[in-house]
């Protein structure tokens, strides 16, 4: 089968049975194809209309040229209306097999393809009628006897105006030439100037010229307007023929006009001889020109007419009948391309959507036009790239979210291992106050079992004798809403007292939403028992070396008194007078520094009772602004440090200890500065003292708090140790670091009740 063979069966399949299913790629050539069709077969009836209409306006010399012409355009038409009849009949043909197979939108298509031809069909007809019979009362009133007469008259009026007037100018002419005396011709060109002004004048002439027989001028009178082209070098020829014998008249165009000229040999009375040549010139205007070539022109194209009379009468009933046909067949078209454009878009919705549904996210339509439908068609486009889009994003966002399970299981087992590992005991309570999460290390700590408690509200978790205190730490916690609590507790734990670091901390999300608490134990009991062995250790060797410092002058004074009184010397009283108060005044000394190391061991517990820290810092600083005219002293209080529950007489010693240290360290000649400042993150109030003195050396701050070192000469070693117990038995922190750019400084926190 050839390549031609194969669009004339598709176009028989399809007008002698229904399309059912046909392919979009097959739909939209078939129907770019009708397009093109239609569309070029509606511009060539239009444009052949045009130019048969075009053809009999003509005046062309051959009317059989313009029958043939005027035949072949009539010819075309109709078969290109032909061609439209049958697109629109296969339409309606294919509409009809689509309704009765029962097509999606058929029904649709056949009302409105009726709806217009309906509309189409009767004002076309009734205008065809119409127009055919005016056009026939008007041709025959064209082609009426008394108008081809009043042509005709028109005609022969203006061809005798040119009659006369040549016959008038040649006639002038001959006069002139008769009436020149043969004599004065070239003997006075004066007088002969003055006859032709006078002959000009006397018989209206436009121009009269004589020439000699060397096509001389001798005498002329003309015209203004002649003035240009009275002896153009066009003349001379007409001026030659004269002088041969001959007289005629000459017509030429002279710019918007034209002239008539008579043209006269002047002969010899006696030889005949032709002595020169009279030209007689009359001017035609333009005016009377234009209205004669208009009468000519007009009575030529009335003959024309005249013989294509019938065939114009004939080409324009069948421009109306083609142009009718057109219309309603156009009407038809349009009805059947119509319901096509709105039913064929909504049946490839109704597959597009049962294919969706079927999972087929792949499934596009076509976008055809940009209406309305075509919009329906672009949303749901749309949808499904949207759809098809979601469906990627959530397998992607599921691969994501199984790839972040993996990965918090693995951090999950990996903190559980850690959990389980740490000698840190924790224990996370949600938002309704139940053990979530409870490690190895804690079960140990406070001999729970992690199978019993879990799930449980901490209340019975932590419900025995033994573990009240840290319940009560976290009732405190819940009911007092801070974010954080650390405190060093004992609790008895199968048999033995065990120190716990006891730190509890609300937890939140990123919306800082509550999500519970976690409880974190770390075991001091042995800590602070190698602490305490270490500390005595060094409180041993301080009393030791204080011890020695005055046993060193009581031997040496013993020694001297036994040597003096061995020897008999007589200045033995007087020796033995001075080395008894030695003694005495070591003994004296001894007996302070056993005072003093009975007093820290036997330091009162703390009453506390609610104190404003400002006004107990005002009263420290008013001690040493009075006594010490050379120190500055600047206090910066924050006013939002509520009052707190501290044992008001040890809260004064501890400052006057860091202010007295202080002092001494700058000579008495510097600057203090005391600063506070309420951390509400950790629910504690910081307090600075800094000074502006030499600063700590690093070695020295490590042991600063323990009881009898001191870096002062003379000093017990002991205030700082019974500032760090008074702090310690508030459950506070003190601390020293450097203070920048040069000095010390003190930092203290206790808790906000």
């Amino acid at each position: 089968m050839s390549r031609a063979e194969q669009p004339q069966q598709t176009v028989s399949h399809h007008f002698f049975s229904p399309e059912t299913t046909p392919s979009p790629e097959r739909l939209q050539k078939r129907k770019q194809r009708n397009r093109w069709i239609i569309a070029i077969a509606f511009c060539l009836v239009i444009l052949l209309t045009l130019l048969e209409n075009y053809l009999q306006s003509l005046s062309v010399s051959s009317p059989v040229a313009n029958n043939i012409a005027v035949f072949t355009m009539v010819n075309i038409n109709i078969i290109l209306l032909i061609v439209v009849v049958f697109l629109v009949m296969r339409n309606l043909v294919k509409l009809y097999f689509e309704r009765k197979g029962k097509i999606i939108g058929s029904k649709f298509r056949t009302k409105l393809v009726i709806a217009f031809v309906g509309f189409s069909l009767i004002p076309s007809v009734l205008l065809f009628f119409i127009a055919s019979g005016l056009l026939t009362g008007s041709i025959g009133n064209w082609f009426n006897s008394r108008v081809e007469q009043s042509l005709e008259e028109s005609l022969a009026v203006a061809q005798s105006y040119y009659r006369n007037t040549e016959e008038r100018v040649l006639q002038m002419g001959r006069h002139l030439a008769q009436s020149f005396p043969q004599e004065e011709l070239f003997r006075s060109r004066s007088t002969l100037q003055r006859l032709v002004h006078q002959k000009r004048q006397e018989f209206m002439l436009d121009g009269i010229a004589v020439f000699s027989p060397t096509l001389e001028v001798i005498a002329s009178s003309l015209q203004p307007r002649l003035q240009s082209q009275a002896f153009a070098p066009a003349l001379f020829p007409l001026i030659e023929r004269a002088l041969a014998g001959e007289e005629f008249t000459d017509i030429r165009a002279m710019g918007k006009g034209e002239i008539i000229r008579g043209i006269v040999p002047v002969r010899h009375p006696q030889t005949r001889e032709v002595l020169g040549v009279v030209v007689v010139s009359h001017l035609v205007p333009q005016s009377l020109v234009s209205k004669m070539n208009i009468i000519s022109k007009v009575f030529e194209e009335y003959r024309q007419l005249k013989i294509l009379r019938n065939p114009i009468k004939i080409g324009y009933i069948i421009t109306f009948l083609t142009t009718t046909l057109l219309i309603v067949f156009s009407a038809t078209w349009f009805g059947i391309y119509l319901a096509k454009g709105i039913t064929t878009p909504i049946q490839r919705l109704a597959e597009g959507t049962k294919a969706v549904a079927e999972g087929h996210l792949d499934f596009h339509l076509q976008v055809e036009s940009d209406d309305e439908l075509g919009m329906l068609v672009s949303s749901f486009n749309q949808m499904t790239a949207d759809l098809k889009a979601s469906k990627q994003e959530l397998e992607r966002v599921n691969a994501g979210l199984k790839q972040t399970n993996r990965e918090l299981e693995r951090r999950r087992s990996y903190m559980e291992a850690i959990l389980e590992n740490i000698a840190t005991g924790v224990i996370s309570i949600d938002q309704h106050g139940r053990v979530s999460t409870i490690n190895k290390s804690a079960e140990i700590i406070l001999g729970l079992q992690a199978d019993q408690v879990r799930g449980l509200s901490y209340r019975r978790v932590f419900e025995p004798s033994h573990l009240n205190t840290i319940r009560a730490l976290v009732k405190k916690m819940s009911e007092g809403k801070r974010e954080r609590i650390e405190e060093q507790v004992q609790v008895l734990v199968g048999g033995r007292i065990l120190t716990l670091m006891v730190n509890i901390t609300l937890l939140h999300d990123c919306h800082h939403q509550y999500l519970g608490m976690v409880l974190v134990f770390d075991d001091l009991t042995e800590l602070i028992k190698a602490q305490k062995l270490a500390a005595w250790r060094e409180v041993a060797q301080g009393i030791a070396h204080e011890i020695k410092n005055p046993l060193t002058p009581i031997r040496l004074s013993a020694q001297r008194m036994r040597k003096k009184y061995l020897e008999g010397a007589p200045d033995f009283p007087s020796i033995f007078e001075e080395c008894t108060q030695t003694i005495i005044s070591q003994v004296e000394a001894l007996k302070a520094l056993v005072d003093e190391f009975s007093h820290f061991a036997r330091m009162p517990e703390p009453h506390p009772t609610p104190n404003n820290l400002h006004h107990l810092l005002e009263e420290v600083v008013a001690l040493y602004r009075g006594s010490h005219k050379s120190l500055e002293i600047v206090c910066q209080f924050d006013p939002k440090v509520p009052s707190l529950e501290v044992d008001r007489d040890q809260i004064k010693r501890v400052f006057i200890n860091l202010l007295e240290n202080a002092v001494e360290a700058m000579g008495g000649v510097g600057r203090i500065e005391i600063k506070t400042r309420r951390d509400f993150s950790c629910h504690r109030v910081r307090i600075e003292v800094n000074d502006t003195g030499p600063g700590i050396p690093v070695a020295h701050k490590e042991k600063l708090f323990l009881p009898y070192f001191s870096t002062k000469k003379g000093g017990t070693g002991l205030g700082l140790a019974i500032v760090n117990r008074i702090i310690a038995d508030h459950n506070g922190t003190i601390r020293v670091q450097d203070h920048h750019p040069y000095g010390t400084s003190f930092v203290i926190e206790l808790p906000i009740p």
